[in-house]
């Protein structure tokens, strides 16, 4: 599912490029270059928004990109990308506007579940909708520390979770049952919903998507598949991938209101 731009960020880049303009100029603009099929009163209405929120400034006729914006965002932009660079990730996801991104890269896959169950899924959702969890394998708590485990239950019991995962086999199956005993409300199988490298996750505003390896992906699924039974699985190499697997996973964040409610309506209705 691609991000579709909402009006305002194309807006900015038209402006962008084409300067100072009339709010006529910038609807011919948005319907002629983007395909966007706003009326005029919609998009004067973003315009006017825009000034509000201090994005634009207006001269006469024109409008145009407010350079103390562009700044703000720049200055925003550098001290969270100063802060991942130095793995400080006590950054205040609450912070990000909408449409603002930040990437993370971590070494091993207890890095990764920390910061997932401590930080991300523990971005704001005031109005406790659904979170949403797209795994292709679903995920282990095998070989987490006790902190992740209890973690874990905690933000089960603060939001309702469903997870779809799109394989379907004994060991899927086992980590989900594991997963629902510490509070996940509700894990569908064999659904289509993600990508050969990555797997999303949405609370809130936010969505997470974690960039896996090739390699640890195609382990993942040998893993996965081959047992016919449960009693076939090899659990100590399983925890041993865990523990000791040392390789780099990058985890995206968005903060998009809009494309996480999409998410939200097209795996639960």
């Amino acid at each position: 599912m691609s991000r579709k731009r909402s009006a305002k960020e194309i807006i900015v880049d038209v402006l962008s490029c084409a300067g100072p303009l009339s709010a006529k100029q910038i609807h011919n603009r948005l319907l002629r270059e983007h395909a966007l099929s706003n009326t005029y009163q919609a998009t004067h209405k973003s315009l006017c928004q825009m000034l509000e929120d201090k994005t634009l400034l207006k001269s006469k006729a024109n409008y145009s990109i407010n350079p103390e914006w562009v700044e703000n965002n720049r200055k925003q932009a550098e001290e969270l990308a100063e802060k991942v660079k130095n793995k400080d990730l006590s950054f205040d996801i609450a912070g990000m506007v909408d449409g603002q991104s930040v990437q993370i890269s971590f070494q091993s896959i207890p890095e990764v579940a920390w910061f997932l169950i401590d930080k991300f899924f523990n971005a704001p959702n005031p109005g406790k909708k659904p979170c949403l969890a797209l795994w292709r394998f679903c995920y282990s708590v095998l070989g987490l520390e006790a902190r992740h485990i209890e973690g874990l239950k905690v933000v089960f019991a603060k939001n309702e979770w469903h997870a779809m995962v799109e394989e379907k086999n004994a060991v899927d199956k086992m980590f989900g049952e594991t997963l629902q005993s510490y509070g996940l409300k509700e894990i569908k199988y064999g659904i289509k919903c993600a990508a050969p490298l990555s797997d999303k996750m949405v609370v809130g505003d936010y969505i997470a998507e974690v960039i896996y390896p090739s390699l640890l992906r195609k382990g993942w699924g040998l893993q996965n598949r081959l047992p016919k039974r449960i009693v076939q699985f090899n659990l100590a190499n399983h925890l041993l991938g865990m523990r000791e697997m040392r390789m780099k996973i990058d985890v995206v964040i968005v903060r998009n209101a809009k494309l996480a409610d999409e998410y939200r309506k097209e795996y639960l209705g």
